[in-house]
Parts: structure tokens; C-alpha cells; sequence
């Protein structure tokens, strides 16, 4: 089939990097959206190829110029974003966590499955070899007991006067970076959570969530415990798997070499290289589907990145913020 033309909208960091890894795979971007023309200018000139400019997606959509669009804008914004390309008959690539309510969310997934339209959310770190390596050996370690997770980076730093710091916009560290290591904690323990809790910390001046500590319980009695810094000087993060009979970890520093292991009762460490277990990221998964020309209704088995597979992180994240304690 003829290639599908695709939109950006939002011309930022996040969207640069889309636009990079669409670009690379032979995509075809012919319109960019952002209501900063600045921000619109840069994204045209990172292209091979002019794209349309506009500076609202009501616009862009209405023109009839594109068949799929790609949403790296607020998270506050998503759905009624999304509402409104599936409208216009377009295919939808969202940037995660995907909406900010799991009621929208699930209206979201069947109005995409009715109009047999791509609904993918991007969770990068799916495709990513060390959640890939750390999911595989959960079979080989036995049930898992416990994970535990630190993830540091500057993030307030970096974001200290954008949207990322406006509640009414779906900041917060939490939901901004918090949701790709919950979205993996609930794959590395496919269960029920029993019983959830976070406490939030602001930080300076920001009115949102910096810092989070969140403690889950899951059905089986199985335990999980995350530390979110978003004030660090330093960007890391450590992964820790306990299984009845081994564990698993990953660690990465900026700027120093990932440490990988696996360490099975009764045998050697294993330290495995994680390229080798890297899959296709959302984007070029979203661009194979749609050059594929599949269908995407409700009798067709579901993708990797289908807007449905990010549902439960979406419930998980949404109790977690109405349950809160803020310190």
C-alpha cells in the first residue's frame, strides 16, 4: 500500500525524538503541529521534506491532509486529542502515560476498535532489552516476591518551566516518568494489586509532584517498592527482581556502562547483553502496522503497544494520585 502520511503534534524534545525514529524508518511526515511557531520552524528543518504547518491539531486534522498523527502534546490534552483524530477517520500514535483517566481511556480504546483505527501508546521501555531480559527471567526465578525500583534524574532541572509543572496539564513526575517503570512493575507481576499507596513531595516552587514513594501489594502477597527522585543531580536507575528461587537486576548510570544480571539458585551469574533482546520501538511498530494495512477492530488480536494494554497503568496511576499522601 502507499505510504501513510503522517502528522506530529507537538515540535518539542519528545517530539523531535519521534520525529527522528520515523524518519530513520523511511516514514513520511508531511504536517507538524505546535502552537509555538518557533518550536514549528525547528521540527520543519529537522525534516527531509517541508512539511504543512499548523499551529492547532483542529486544523491540522480538518485539512484532510494526513492519515495517521502522532501526539507527543500535554498529557491533560491527550484524549480529547485523540477523540478528535479518530473522528477524522486518523490513526493515533500517543505519547504515554496515554490519558489521565482510565474511564476516558477505556472510551478511547472501543471508539478506535469501532472505527477499526490504530490506537498505539508509546512505552519505549518495552521495547527496551533490559525490561525485555528483566521479564524474561521471571520464569527462571520463580514466582516473584519483590521488586523494588529507584529512578533518579534531574528532571525538575530540565522541566522547571514547562507544562510538565502545571497540575491542570497532567504534570507530575510521577505520571510524566513514574508511569514506564509502573507499566513494567505490573508486567514483571501480572496480578491484581491489592493494595497501593504513594506518598508525593513537591520541591521548590513546583506545584506538582518532584518526588514519589509508592509501595504495591498484589494478590498473590507479592511486594513492589518505587523511589522516584525527580530532583536529582544525576540521572539513574536500578531494577531489582526477587523470585523464589533467584533474582534479577539492571542498573544504569549516566554515562557509565548498564550493569544486566541474572542469578538462578544454585548457578553461576549470568550477564547478558541487552541488545539482544530489544524489539521494534512504538514508532516503527506503529508505522509496520499501518503499512501492514491490517485491521485494527475489535476481532483483531491486540499489539504490544495497543492504547488496551496500557489500561491497567492508567488505573494503577490515577488510584495512586487519589489515594495520595502529600509531604
Amino acid at each position: 500500500m502507499a505510504e501513510p502520511r503522517l502528522a506530529l503534534a507537538g515540535c518539542g524534545t519528545v517530539g523531535a525524538v519521534h520525529a527522528e525514529r520515523l524518519v530513520a524508518e523511511g516514514g513520511q511526515i508531511v504536517a507538524i503541529c505546535d502552537p509555538d511557531a518557533e518550536a514549528l520552524s525547528r521540527m520543519a528543518r529537522l525534516l527531509p521534506q517541508r512539511p504543512l504547518l499548523f499551529r492547532s491539531e483542529q486544523d491540522l486534522l480538518a485539512s484532510g491532509e494526513v492519515e495517521a498523527i502522532v501526539l507527543c502534546t500535554p498529557h491533560a490534552r491527550h484524549a480529547s486529542q485523540i477523540e478528535a483524530a479518530l473522528d477524522a477517520g486518523v490513526h493515533v500514535l500517543c505519547e504515554k502515560p496515554f490519558v489521565t483517566h482510565h474511564e476516558t481511556g477505556v472510551a478511547l480504546v472501543q471508539k478506535a476498535r469501532e472505527k477499526n483505527l490504530a490506537l498505539f501508546v508509546s512505552y519505549t521501555r518495552r521495547a527496551r532489552g533490559h525490561a525485555r531480559f528483566l521479564q524474561s527471567t521471571v520464569g527462571k526465578i520463580g514466582p516473584v516476591r519483590f521488586v523494588s525500583v529507584l529512578r533518579c534524574q534531574p528532571w525538575l532541572q530540565a522541566h522547571g518551566r514547562t507544562w510538565r509543572m502545571q497540575e491542570n496539564e497532567g504534570g507530575g513526575f510521577l505520571r510524566d516518568a513514574g508511569a514506564s517503570v509502573l507499566d513494567l512493575t505490573l508486567r514483571l507481576i501480572p496480578e491484581a494489586v491489592s493494595a497501593a499507596h504513594a506518598d508525593l513531595y513537591r520541591a521548590g516552587s513546583a506545584a506538582v509532584d518532584v518526588c514519589a514513594s509508592v509501595r504495591l501489594q498484589f494478590r498473590s502477597g507479592a511486594r513492589a517498592e518505587l523511589t522516584l527522585l525527580g530532583d536529582a543531580p544525576e540521572t539513574l536507575e536500578r531494577i531489582l527482581v526477587v523470585g523464589e528461587r533467584g533474582t534479577a537486576g539492571w542498573c544504569q548510570r549516566e554515562g557509565a556502562p548498564a550493569e544486566l544480571y541474572l542469578k538462578q539458585e544454585g548457578s553461576p551469574q549470568e550477564t547478558p547483553d541487552p541488545a539482544f533482546y530489544r524489539i521494534p520501538t512504538p514508532d516503527i511498530a506503529f508505522l509496520t502496522a499501518l503499512r501492514s494495512g491490517r485491521r485494527f477492530d475489535a476481532d483483531t488480536a491486540s499489539d504490544l503497544y495497543d492504547g488496551a494494554t496500557a489500561l491497567p497503568t492508567i488505573a494503577l496511576v490515577e488510584r495512586l494520585y487519589q489515594e495520595a499522601q502529600w509531604g
